[in-house]
């Protein structure tokens, strides 16, 4: 149980280092398009479009490494008057209800994102641009926030576990 979180906890770690390299990608290409523009007088066809496919990348694989991290944003105002035990319920719990409508809403990305890969959505602007990847990588991000999830969960009880038998 402890190998599966600590391996989920890796793979997010490593796809959270992804996301902030999008950044500089993400930088690159705006800074070429804006290069262009200005010498050019004209902009890199597709610029705009790859920007924005990377920026859905770097926003949905970072929710999973923030998470791995504690980094993602908690409200702890009143949990933190609590004892080790009731905090330790109380993480339990919010997990289980995140992991609720994380769970619900991948499994919902999942499916507009299979159903845009099978009928090729695309958008029209400048280029005429695939669509479906960028549902997938919500899908996929989404995904792996929920099992970042039940890995918080199962180190959790697993944590207790170990309290209740010292």
């Amino acid at each position: 149980m402890r190998a599966i979180a600590a391996w989920i906890t890796s793979l997010n770690r490593i796809l959270a280092t992804t996301a902030g390299l999008l950044t500089a990608v993400i930088t690159l290409i705006v800074c070429l398009d804006v290069a262009s523009r200005a010498l050019l007088n004209r902009s890199v066809s597709g610029a705009s479009e790859l920007a924005i496919l990377l920026l859905i990348a770097l926003v949905f694989l970072g929710f999973a490494g923030s998470e791995a991290k504690g980094e993602n944003f908690s409200v702890t105002i009143l949990v933190s008057h609590f004892g080790p035990r009731l905090r330790r319920a109380a993480f339990i719990v919010t997990q289980l209800i995140s992991l609720a409508a994380i769970g619900l809403l991948a499994w919902m990305s999942w499916r507009r994102g299979i159903a845009a890969t099978e009928s090729g959505e695309q958008s029209y602007g400048t280029i005429t641009f695939p669509v479906w990847p960028s549902r997938l990588l919500i899908a996929f991000g989404l995904t792996m926030l929920a099992l970042q999830l039940v890995a918080g969960i199962l180190r959790a009880i697993a944590a207790d576990d170990d309290e209740a038998s010292a």
